[in-house]
């Protein structure tokens, strides 16, 4: 298993605790657990930082009372990519190909069979349609918990809608484009990797989510860290370069776009809580802007 990188390592200044080894686990990660943070900076109103899971769990999607209190009480609520019916349509659109191509013929009769298969017994989606799907759109299919398709909105999802119906402030970090950008970025060849290497894999998938789910439920951000390491392989830089895409740079991106609203404050920001740790994690780049991080939950 490859070692721990700054994809996902966690991290935090010392002076902001009362000791760096403080904030350290076994492991040696930065910021080992805590999913609401609260970040201030003189001058300017609080904040709450969220880090979420996109899955409908009824243990993830109910607010425990500290985050519900913060939730509540923020009069701007911001979230990864508002996800209207326009970024819906848009991340809809580009999960096809346009070009003539189709995912059968540029995965190999074999592949594309075992595909099938496992998409049949798992997933209500027809092979007329993940034919024409590019890889990156049909492995996020694949990343949706079994048990969790027929469990309501995933915990974003109810969060926005929450937020919406309240008529608060609503806004996005990023935008469906720019999420769509992050799998295009991957060249063909790297996304049907990807995507045979998941098939491959969807038992060992299946077994360590109910521990993911539990490591979320405890707040254990270290676990989570680990689990996804267990999904790297040594054979190859592909998953690097794409987990690179996803976590690294859309972080750089978010905390930047951060700034205006944390000046403002009383913002309650949710991201998925992978962001949220490591030394190019949002809670560290956040800290070299100057803010002060604390768990709160």
């Amino acid at each position: 298993m490859k070692k721990l990188n700054s994809l996902l390592i966690l991290l935090l200044v010392a002076s902001l605790h009362n000791s760096f080894a403080e904030s350290l686990n076994r492991q040696g990660i930065l910021h080992p657990k805590g999913l609401l943070w609260k970040i201030e900076k003189q001058g300017m109103p609080v904040s709450f930082l969220y880090g979420t899971m996109h899955v409908a769990d009824p243990r993830v999607t109910h607010l425990a009372p500290e985050v519900e209190r913060a939730f509540t009480g923020a009069d701007h609520f911001v979230m990864e990519v508002v996800m209207n019916f326009q970024a819906m349509g848009a991340i809809t659109s580009a999960s096809f190909f346009n070009d003539g191509r189709t995912l059968k013929k540029l995965m190999g009769e074999i592949e594309y069979k075992r595909l099938i298969s496992l998409i049949n017994k798992r997933f209500f989606v027809a092979e007329n349609v993940i034919k024409h799907m590019k890889p990156w759109a049909v492995l996020m299919i694949l990343m949706m918990p079994v048990d969790q398709q027929t469990q309501g909105a995933a915990l974003d999802m109810v969060l926005f809608r929450r937020a919406s119906q309240r008529k608060i402030q609503v806004s996005g970090l990023e935008t469906a484009e720019e999420q769509v950008a992050v799998f295009e970025s991957s060249t063909m060849d790297d996304q049907l990797w990807l995507l045979n290497r998941s098939v491959k894999e969807i038992e060992n998938t299946d077994l360590q989510m109910p521990r993911m789910l539990n490591a979320y439920v405890d707040r254990d951000l270290a676990e989570l860290v680990e689990i996804q390491q267990q999904f790297m392989y040594d054979d190859s830089d592909i998953d690097d370069k794409f987990m690179h895409q996803l976590l690294e740079v859309r972080n750089y991106r978010m905390v930047k776009r951060m700034q205006t609203i944390l000046k403002q404050g009383n913002a309650f920001i949710a991201i998925g809580a992978l962001h949220l740790p490591g030394d190019e994690g949002v809670l560290h780049l956040l800290e070299q802007q100057g803010y002060v991080v604390t768990s709160i939950y």
